[in-house]
């Protein structure tokens, strides 16, 4: 039997095939495998086309309850013997707290992100990094508590809104595999690159000073996103350890059906 984690992000669908009976979240997934938003709903096709016995499915979303529905449905109608179940900002919080006012708004990919960074490093104070479509820093404490945290656009959002919103200013794609710097930029794209790498950085100063004021010692940063490697390659010279923790929402989701197959 196995596990379908799927995680419905603002530009892509992630999914990943564990076996249901799985206890490492380090190692690496059975399958996985991700395509754009747009045709979300073919995961449930991909399912059936590999002939998947498929047990639980554990499922993530930021976009609109209309697409999450029809795959659920999707599911409902071809897995009917896979029980469906849906992450959302108040999950497990009688052993992640938080400082959130109201937990259900909470967005389910960071709250994923929280439950896989504690499962993955017990007993550590994090700062939890996500760098997708958008950006989002938030602050977990050894003690199980989610302290609150900030979002932001992310390296393309803050490109397209440059460009949009000015006559002349470029909107260059960032080739991943590029090396930027947080030197100054000497030309118009380069300046825009490096502007928006410093802007990411300095939140996570921010995040850092704010840990510091409230008197947590920070053990660790974990990335993960889209844009993750540009963070750690890019010449961040940081005093603190820094990880990239690919699919953290999937191990995020894995994580927590671990803790309901428990009870």
């Amino acid at each position: 039997m196995s596990t379908l984690l799927i995680d419905l992000g603002n530009t892509r669908l992630k999914w990943a095939l564990a076996q249901s009976d799985v206890i490492c979240l380090s190692q690496d997934f059975e399958r996985q495998g991700s395509f754009p938003k747009k045709t979300a709903p073919s995961i449930v096709d991909l399912c059936i086309d590999n002939a998947w016995v498929i047990e639980h499915i554990v499922c993530s979303s930021v976009i609109s309850k209309e697409i999450t529905s029809s795959i659920q449905h999707g599911f409902e109608k071809s897995f009917p013997n896979a029980a469906w179940h849906q992450i959302n900002g108040a999950t497990l919080l009688d052993q992640i707290s938080t400082s959130y006012t109201d937990a259900a708004q909470l967005g389910s990919d960071r709250r994923a992100m929280i439950i896989g960074a504690q499962a993955l490093h017990p007993n550590k104070n994090l700062l939890v990094v996500g760098l997708g479509t958008a950006s989002t820093i938030d602050l977990l404490t050894a003690k199980s508590h989610h302290h609150g945290g900030w979002i932001l656009p992310g390296f393309s959002l803050m490109k397209e809104a440059l460009a949009s919103g000015t006559d002349r200013l470029p909107n260059g794609e960032l080739n991943p595999n590029s090396h930027l710097s947080l030197s100054i930029g000497l030309d118009t794209l380069a300046a825009i690159n490096q502007g928006v790498l410093a802007s990411q950085i300095g939140a996570i100063e921010m995040a850092k000073k704010y840990a510091a004021k409230e008197g947590i010692p920070l053990d660790l940063i974990i990335v993960d996103g889209g844009n993750a490697t540009q963070l750690i390659q890019d010449h961040y010279n940081n005093d603190l350890p820094i990880k990239l923790e690919a699919n953290l929402v999937l191990k995020g989701l894995l994580a927590w059906q671990q803790s309901i197959s428990k009870k």
